[in-house]
């Protein structure tokens, strides 16, 4: 094994979880319609030029209240410098691969409603059926439905492949 391979003994980071996400926007209003509209987000503008993004549920009486939660911050721009690509994108979880088809026709109907420039058709990729689709600020989503076996938490379970055993 190789010394890169090894866990270190102290990180030099000590966090207590992973809270947030930054994208840009040219239009925050369009991404704020589409991030509600669309996904189903909470969002808040708590000042000029920042838009704040969670899941629902978590404010008072919400099934998550009290539970920690992500946030995707959505800083404007007025360009974008740097178009991202398909493999830098935001994920989310769909219940089933129907749930996948269902939310592809939708988008692929709203597109101009939401201002998404593109919609890919749903296929079974990397171990999981899913849909890729770009908004115009370049941001690529990813609704996918994993299979019960290949969910992040029992892929998880299994351990690591470079440290378990030693």
């Amino acid at each position: 094994m190789n010394a890169m391979s090894k866990p270190p003994a102290v990180s030099c980071v000590h966090p207590t979880s992973l809270i947030s996400g930054t994208l840009v926007s040219t239009d925050l209003k369009r991404a704020r319609h589409m991030l509600e509209g669309a996904f189903g987000l909470e969002c808040v503008e708590p000042e000029p030029g920042l838009l704040l993004v969670r899941d629902r549920g978590f404010g008072k009486g919400g099934a998550k209240h009290g539970q920690p939660y992500w946030v995707l911050e959505v800083r404007h721009s007025d360009e974008i410098a740097v178009a991202q690509e398909m493999l830098n994108h935001w994920g989310m979880a769909a219940p089933s691969e129907a749930a996948v088809d269902e939310a592809y026709q939708k988008l692929s109907a709203s597109k101009e409603e939401y201002g998404i420039a593109r919609v890919q058709k749903p296929r079974f990729r990397n171990g999981s059926y899913a849909c890729y689709f770009i908004d115009r600020d370049s941001n690529w989503w990813e609704l996918e439905y994993r299979a019960p076996d290949l969910t992040y938490e029992v892929l998880r379970a299994k351990g690591d492949l470079h440290h378990d055993g030693e």
